[in-house]
């Protein structure tokens, strides 16, 4: 079977237990929108932002680590063992954070949650060696069960409590759980254990992994603040019912990225490394993958393009429609963002590490200024600054050093592939700017055209790969 029949049929068995999720995860906002409050979403991504700080260094790479090396039981023990210690390291800061978060924002209350969500990290580190394990032996059935069956359980005791008016409780207590059941469920699926190990063991382990943790850390660390200095600002400026409002829009922003590249990355990188293992052609089926994700983005891209006050309003209610303004953004971001975000995967199959943390300094830095600058105006401009910076600085920046420096792709086949999603792209950010809805409407058009032509070869094999499920189904 080839790498792209391989790749598909991966995609759907992962994919089908994935979509399942995202689905009901996104219909449970119509319910949780009308149970709480935007401030009470907000309340919690106060919390967030700087947790969600600390978590750039709890996987730290290990996980990738599992997929690309070739050793066996007793590293794979030993990067468990790592893992976990990192896990009980961050709890530890977090913990000690929680004062100081609450004095920032001048609220006490947010001492519990923090506390609680500490919780977390050290139950999370224990799924990051089995994950990495499943992951590199292909097994994405298993990992599909799994995160459906938790995610599942997460959603459903969210309503349970929200409707019994615990509040933003609602949104916390229910990720222990499921947090909890998955290292019942990984760790029953690969026979990993936590147990002491000699000292030597654990210095060849870190020094095997020490390059690829520094870098990567280094990296989503830079990363993090690029993408959530806009949520920091909008909380401490414009209190946390904006930011409730603003984490609603972004949110669809990084549903897309879990469903799109968060799935074909999970399938993506463990593939193209046994491709790589047996000669194969990265370079060409990477970019295959890149076109597929292109056409599977764009529906939701004109949706929130143009019928943003609608999608509001049938599913949040009249509550959040101020959201309904930012999510045009959303939708052009989501055009190319989806397919930026799997590139860091391609830096690490090549061991380019260092380059994709480098990469980052300039990037990372623009971004953030571009979110400070709009903040000066509106939550509205935060999301315009920010979504302009990321197209035209960022994506040419990956481009280049990426696709052209590290990855060494032909100037014909960037040129085409790339230069006409970031032009229009552009063009489509100002004229949702400008209001002009007829100039939208045609670069939408012209982006279709563009990825019609470009992308001919996957539409047929797409074509003929559902076709012939169906057909054999049906026989």
């Amino acid at each position: 079977m080839s790498f792209r029949k391989d790749l598909f049929k991966n995609i759907i068995v992962l994919g089908g237990y994935s979509y399942t999720t995202q689905i009901i995860s996104f219909l449970s906002t119509i319910v949780l929108s009308r149970l709480l409050l935007p401030a009470e979403y907000g309340f919690v991504a106060l919390i967030t932002v700087f947790t969600g700080f600390i978590n750039q260094f709890a996987d730290a790479g290990l996980s990738y680590i599992i997929i690309r090396s070739d050793y066996k039981r007793l590293f794979q023990t030993t990067v468990h063992y790592l893992a976990v210690t990192i896990g009980f390291l961050l709890a530890i800061i977090v913990v000690l954070l929680a004062y100081p978060i609450s004095l920032f924002y001048k609220d006490p209350s947010l001492i519990l949650p923090t506390i609680i969500m500490s919780s977390g990290f050290i139950l999370r580190s224990f799924n990051t060696v089995p994950y990495g394990i499943l992951s590199k032996e292909l097994k994405f059935n298993v990992l599909g069960k799994i995160e459906m069956v938790c995610y599942l359980t997460e959603i459903t005791l969210m309503i349970i409590f929200a409707f019994l008016k615990f509040s933003y409780w609602s949104l916390i207590i229910p990720s222990v759980f499921g947090n909890i059941l998955r290292i019942i469920m990984y760790n029953s699926t690969t026979s990993i254990r936590l147990r002491l190990l000699k000292r030597k063991y654990l210095i060849v382990g870190f020094r095997k992994a020490k390059s690829i943790i520094g870098n990567l850390t280094a990296f989503n660390l830079l990363n993090y603040w690029a993408r959530n200095s806009d949520n920091l600002i909008i909380g401490k400026l414009f209190g946390s019912e904006s930011l409730g409002l603003y984490n609603r829009s972004y949110r669809i922003l990084s549903l897309a990225l879990g469903v799109m590249t968060g799935l074909f990355g999970k399938v993506l990188y463990p593939s193209l490394k046994d491709l790589a293992s047996k000669g194969g052609d990265i370079k060409k089926e990477y970019l295959n993958t890149l076109g597929v994700i292109s056409l599977l983005n764009f529906p939701l891209s004109v949706l929130l393009i143009f019928f943003s006050e609608p999608f509001v309003r049938i599913l949040w209610s009249e509550k959040w429609i101020q959201v309904a303004e930012l999510l045009p953004y959303v939708g052009v971001l989501i055009l190319l963002q989806t397919l930026n975000s799997t590139t860091g995967n391609i830096f690490i199959l090549y061991g380019k590490e260092r380059t994709l943390m480098l990469l980052g300094i300039p990037t990372n830095i623009v971004i953030i200024g571009a979110i400070a600058a709009g903040a000066f105006f509106s939550m509205l401009h935060v999301m315009r600054f920010y979504a302009i910076a990321s197209i035209a600085f960022d994506i040419p920046m990956v481009v280049y050093y990426g696709f052209k420096k590290s990855f060494s792709y032909d100037n014909k086949v960037i040129y085409r592939f790339w230069l006409p999603k970031i032009i229009l792209s552009l063009m489509l950010v100002v004229s949702v700017w400008t209001g002009y809805i007829w100039i939208t409407l045609i670069l939408i058009i012209l982006y279709f055209l563009h990825l019609v032509t470009n992308q001919q070869d996957d539409l047929v094999s797409i074509f003929k790969f559902v076709n012939n499920k169906l057909f054999k189904r049906s026989v």
